[in-house]
């Protein structure tokens, strides 16, 4: 039996059901609209004497052969690097599907044949850490508006948290974790193949609610209503005095203004006897002309007609 001849019939049905398998399993690449993609050649070291090839539904794309690259689409497009990444630039929706890469080795024997398929995903949203405390725990939701189910992680001090799985609620993703703590910093994270964002968030709940701070608060704001009512009290009741002085002002300046009327009332004479003065001083001028005129001798007479109270004097 020639043992040399069946050892190498098993080594060939293993590298063929080797090649077979890797053919029949997929892998997957992701990129997005307009950017690019990198396809390798999966698990595989590729060397300068192998051959790799390129295709796409059965149409090559490019070929290298002993370091020498042939493009068979348009060189701007697709780009081949000496370790058997093809890059594919301008992503459009064409560019999605199959693609299957081959390596031969330098006598031409094929070693590799590997299918990758292209997809593309949108990049994601940032996510928003939201919080509600209460006495004895807070509950803390991470939200991110995504179309398709984003990649969530949930950190709590830098530590992975155990979490309910992503709930949808037309189109907006949330996770939800409950905790006792008082006081914790979180990272929420959220990501796809082609991009990842995330929020931080340091919470702070007082727990269980202090009594002596909500008394003092209360207290203070009692102290701050009564000392407000006192103050609105005290000048009402000043305003009140005030309006009663006045009242009683009044007829001390109406007895006042009557007293003072009294006294303006008597020199009133006096004010007008230098008004007469002036006229008789205009008078006299002319009366002395009519004196002179007339003579002196008539005025006597009349002053001699007293006689007869001389007579009545006698008895």
């Amino acid at each position: 039996m020639d043992f040399r001849g069946i050892f190498l019939a098993k080594c060939l049905v293993g590298l063929f059901s080797c090649v077979k398998g890797s053919a029949n399993e997929i892998h997957k690449a992701y990129g997005v609209l307009g950017g690019s993609v990198f396809l390798n050649v999966p698990g595989f070291k590729v060397e300068n004497q192998h051959e790799i090839t390129w295709l796409k539904t059965a149409s090559i794309l490019v070929k290298v052969k002993n370091s020498t690259v042939k493009y068979y689409r348009e060189k701007e497009k697709y780009t081949m690097f000496p370790n058997g990444t093809l890059r594919i630039d301008r992503l459009v929706k064409e560019d999605g599907g199959s693609y299957t890469v081959r390596v031969y080795n330098d006598t031409g024997l094929l070693q590799v044949e590997e299918n990758l398929n292209v997809s593309f995903q949108e990049i994601v949203s940032k996510p928003e850490i939201k919080w509600v405390c209460s006495q004895n725990s807070m509950k803390v939701t991470c939200e991110v508006n995504q179309r398709n189910e984003p990649l969530f992680h949930l950190f709590r001090n830098n530590k992975t948290l155990n979490y309910k799985p992503p709930i949808d609620a037309n189109g907006i993703w949330k996770i939800e974790y409950s905790s006792k703590s008082s006081t914790a910093k979180f990272q929420c994270e959220v990501k796809n193949h082609v991009s990842k964002k995330t929020a931080d968030q340091e919470i702070k709940c007082s727990g269980m609610l202090d009594i002596v701070l909500i008394g003092s608060i209360a207290g203070g704001a009692v102290v701050f209503v009564i000392f407000l009512a006192l103050l609105i009290y005290c000048i009402r009741k000043k305003r009140a005095e005030r309006y009663e002085e006045q009242d009683e002002e009044i007829p001390m300046k109406i007895r006042q203004a009557g007293d003072e009327s009294k006294y303006r009332e008597l020199p009133q004479p006096p004010v007008h006897a230098p008004q007469k003065q002036p006229r008789q001083q205009q008078r006299l001028p002319p009366q002395s002309q009519t004196q002179y005129q007339a003579g002196p001798p008539r005025p006597r007479p009349r002053t001699q007609q007293k006689s007869p109270s001389h007579m009545k004097e006698r008895p």
